[in-house]
């Protein structure tokens, strides 16, 4: 009867124990599964087809391929089914197309743009899918194209552009040079001002390949216009007033270090008032100009002293006027046709000022008809001769320590 009571309870001890271990197992594996899994499981990757009913549940770490293809599309993290956060986009071929973040499956913040062939585009800030904040773009050749601030895809803001031997840094607007900035080619300094929409605009200096100043002045939409100073081989050529990029207006032209003409233009000819000088800076003709031309009335000198004052025409004196020795004597007033006399006129004794004769000339000549006819001998008064135009002094402009550095190719 004992051995049958001992035998139960070893029985029943035993299967308490089984149940025991049956319930830790149990127990085991519902930790495994609810705590151990979900943080093993939660750094590995979800692999799904894009477009596929399992895409819209992926959140975190996955791996999207491409439909019907084991090729992946997308590597990096998910939210409700769209790539958000870190991630890598792919080509069918496997080629590297974006790395960096995403926001609601577009590019945005840090990333990195290839082309097709693996080659590095931009590498820099984005939004929505554009270029936006500060990056770099890159060259089919991998050099450095562009290096600064972009703004929807555009350039914008200070940045430093390299293109075709060209080497620009300064503002940007729209894509295009807008606002300060300074040009080089072939390391040396080209032209530093102000930009608009890729042109020169506003205030600038423009230079030559040897450092020398070709212009400085002011610019509209890529011409001179306004003030400014023309050079050639470094020296002035002409200071005035320009009209896309002509002369026009008041201003000086330079031949050499003297000064050759001061006046009026229209549209790069000498039309208006001005004054011409010789070589030695004396006063040649200070008058009336048309297209670079004598027209109208003037005064021309010879030697510093007055020879002719009146009508011109086509460059020649033609018309009214009077003509002067080189002491200022009055020989002739009349009528004038290509710098002869011509017309009624009279002629005056140069040094008794006295009326020789006055009548009718053709070819410089008196009418032998008119000059038979005795002549009354009339004393004219003594001609007051002007003083010509007071030469302006030749100025050469000064030239500041940047410019001056210039030369040496240093912006």
């Amino acid at each position: 009867m004992t051995e049958k009571f001992f035998d139960a309870l070893i029985v029943y001890i035993n299967k308490k124990k089984v149940l025991f271990i049956l319930t830790l197992i149990m127990a085991a594996a519902a930790a495994f599964c609810f705590f151990v899994l979900p943080k093993v499981t939660a750094g590995q990757p979800v692999k799904a087809a894009v477009n596929s009913p399992e895409m819209a549940r992926l959140n975190g770490k996955a791996i999207l391929t491409y439909s019907n293809s084991d090729s992946v599309l997308y590597k990096g993290d998910m939210l409700n089914g769209h790539a958000d956060g870190f991630g890598t986009l792919y080509e069918k071929n496997g080629v590297l197309v974006y790395e960096g973040g995403f926001s609601n499956d577009m590019y945005c913040g840090q990333g990195k743009l290839y082309s097709e062939d693996g080659a590095l585009i931009y590498s820099g800030e984005f939004k929505d899918n554009l270029f936006h904040g500060q990056g770099t773009r890159y060259s089919a050749s991998g050099e450095e194209e562009y290096k600064g601030g972009f703004l929807d895809g555009k350039y914008s803001g200070y940045g430093e552009l390299n293109s075709a031997g060209i080497v620009y840094a300064g503002e940007f607007s729209e894509g295009l040079l807008n606002g300060e900035g300074v040009m080089f080619s072939g390391g040396n300094l080209l032209y530093k001002g102000g930009f608009r929409d890729n042109l020169f605009h506003g205030s600038g200096v423009l230079y030559g390949d040897n450092g020398d100043i070709i212009f400085r002045g002011n610019f509209e939409n890529g011409q001179y216009n306004g003030d400014g100073e023309l050079y050639g081989d470094g020296k002035l050529i002409y200071r005035g007033c320009f009209s896309r990029g002509l002369y026009n207006g008041e201003g000086e032209v330079y031949s050499g270090d003297c000064l050759f003409y001061s006046g009026s233009f229209v549209l790069g000819e000498r039309t208006g008032e001005g004054t011409e000088y010789n070589e030695n800076g004396d006063v040649r003709y200070s008058g009336a100009f048309e297209n670079g031309i004598y027209n109208g009335v003037g005064s021309l000198y010879v030697l510093g002293s007055l020879f002719y004052k009146g009508d011109f025409l086509n460059g020649k004196r033609t018309g009214q006027g009077k003509l002067y020795d080189f002491d200022g004597h009055l020989i002739y007033e009349g009528g004038f046709l290509n710098g002869l006399y011509d017309g009624k006129g009279t002629l005056y004794d140069r040094n008794t000022g006295v009326q020789v004769f006055s009548g009718n000339f053709r070819d410089g000549k008196a009418l032998e008809e008119e000059a038979k006819k005795p002549s009354v001998p009339v004393v004219s008064e003594p001609a007051k001769t002007e003083e010509p135009p007071e030469p302006s002094k030749t100025a050469e402009p000064s030239k500041t320590a940047e410019e001056q550095n210039a030369k040496k190719g240093s912006a």
